[in-house]
């Protein structure tokens, strides 16, 4: 099982505006993950499939990351 990670944390590899190819599942921290829709219910997030655990989640596209 992978360590725990902080959902504020960015994901390694995705770019500002640019949707990473998978996103860390939130139910089992899995990565073996696919984007289904780019555009979920809200604009802000995108639509993704575990196949790990078979598990659709959203993935909040945009974080305030301005410096505290």
């Amino acid at each position: 099982m992978e360590p725990r990670r902080d959902a504020r944390e960015p994901v390694y590899g995705a770019e500002p505006g640019i949707l990473p190819e998978s996103a860390p599942c939130p139910f089992c921290e899995g990565r073996d993950t696919h984007l289904v829709n780019p555009f979920g219910g809200q604009l802000s997030v995108a639509q993704y499939w575990c196949r790990r655990c078979r598990t659709g989640f959203e993935y909040i596209k945009w974080e305030d990351t301005a410096a505290e």
